[in-house]
């Protein structure tokens, strides 16, 4: 990542887009305040191994199964997001593409029992979703884990930085595994409800 020219951050992605500002920022609230400038000096990040030793410690220890070649250059198809979408969302700790995922889902759904859609479609326009995660997954992880990691280098200590990466980062297991059980049970109940 690039130090941005607005707000001071490391936050420019690949695209050459700050991921915590934008043109119609009047206040930026993750402005890098002395205190963390002094304490590590933001200019060297991308220049040094920190940069990616922030990845990892974000991502955890699957860091090379997302970047195998390290670097933070974001393999180009997820298995996982594929096959479960939005438990994968959640269990990465992104939800808001959990829940638009989810949204398209039940929009899908809806729109499907409305004007009575034949079920071949619906299969075909779900596994449509389910290949556009496989495609996008690991490419939205990247820009979900540089926005975290500058917000976080813009308002922690030094002391600090490792401990919030790793509270922002990882993983969500226990998320996921409720949200499973939720849609579990409201399928359950669905079914019921039409005498399956």
């Amino acid at each position: 990542m690039e130090k941005c020219q607005k707000c001071g951050n490391m936050s420019v992605n690949d695209n050459g887009e700050c991921v915590v500002c934008d043109e119609s920022a009047s206040v930026n609230p993750y402005a890098v305040s002395a205190a963390v400038t002094d304490s590590f000096p933001i200019d060297d990040i991308s220049s040094t191994p920190e940069a990616e030793e922030y990845s990892k410690i974000f991502v955890g220890s699957k860091y090379y199964s997302f970047f195998p070649h390290g670097r933070d250059i974001p393999k180009s198809w997820n298995w996982a997001a594929f096959f479960i979408g939005v438990f994968w969302f959640i269990y990465r700790k992104m939800y808001l593409y959990a829940a638009i995922y989810l949204g398209l889902g039940f929009l899908l759904t809806g729109i499907q029992s409305m004007l009575g859609i034949s079920e071949v479609i619906t299969n075909v326009i779900s596994i449509g979703m389910g290949v556009g995660a496989g495609v996008l997954a690991n490419r939205l992880y990247k820009q979900h884990m540089d926005k975290k990691i500058a917000e976080t280098l813009a308002v922690a200590q030094k002391s600090e930085i490792i401990p919030a990466l790793k509270a922002k980062g990882g993983t969500n297991l226990i998320g996921a595994l409720i949200a499973f059980g939720i849609l579990f049970g409201i399928i359950v109940m669905s079914m019921s409800a039409m005498g399956i």
